[in-house]
């Protein structure tokens, strides 16, 4: 039960962290810091985010468990599905996004878009989370990832929230048009003419 909840609290620390450190107030502050250095700020940022996440996989992977449901036949094909297609998303949605300023290669400069997948969805790198995130759990059905899972869908509309409201600042009433006519994660299927 302790492996449980210091898994809990990886994650509660691991989201503080992650949103914390992308924080505009936070970012400033390092920029005044660290001046010319600060183009090295993504990078640690990049790396502090996949540093925690795989650490918290590795953590989630080390409890043992008996399994919440059976992941063969059907199940283990949804799980391999739901994830490809997260996957697919999570890429097209890179498709849009300057790949090598996202990860801190290059300087990031923010510009509003709506091309491509972000015609469709607002945010397409939570939803191919969601997907993956999913297809995890289905393809090892512990309680240890179904924890994980819980945690990282309760942190996902704090995530949206913290990022709209970094965008409504920098592209105001742009955004806020866009935000009324695309959704948030699950696209239309039927567009109104």
């Amino acid at each position: 039960m302790a492996d449980y909840g210091l898994l809990v609290l990886g994650w509660i620390i691991y989201f503080a962290i992650h949103s914390v450190l992308a924080a505009d107030a936070v970012k400033d502050f390092f920029r005044n810091l660290l001046q010319g250095r600060f183009r090295f700020y993504r990078i640690f940022y990049s790396l502090i985010s996949t540093a925690g996440l795989m650490g918290l996989l590795f953590f989630n992977a080390m409890i043992s468990g008996e399994l919440l449901l059976n992941p063969q036949g059907l199940i283990r094909y949804l799980s391999l599905m739901l994830a490809t297609f997260g996957v697919i998303i999570v890429s097209r949605a890179f498709r849009e996004h300057d790949a090598a300023s996202f990860i801190g290669l290059r300087q990031e400069e923010m510009k509003f878009s709506r091309s491509g997948i972000l015609n469709s969805v607002r945010h397409p790198i939570y939803s191919g989370t969601i997907l993956m995130v999913i297809g995890f759990f289905l393809f090892t059905p512990t309680i240890a990832t179904l924890v994980s899972t819980v945690c990282i869908f309760a942190y996902l509309p704090i995530g949206i929230y913290l990022e709209e409201k970094k965008l409504i600042h920098l592209f105001g009433d742009q955004y806020l048009s866009y935000k009324r006519e695309v959704p948030s994660l699950i696209p239309k299927l039927f567009k109104r003419n």
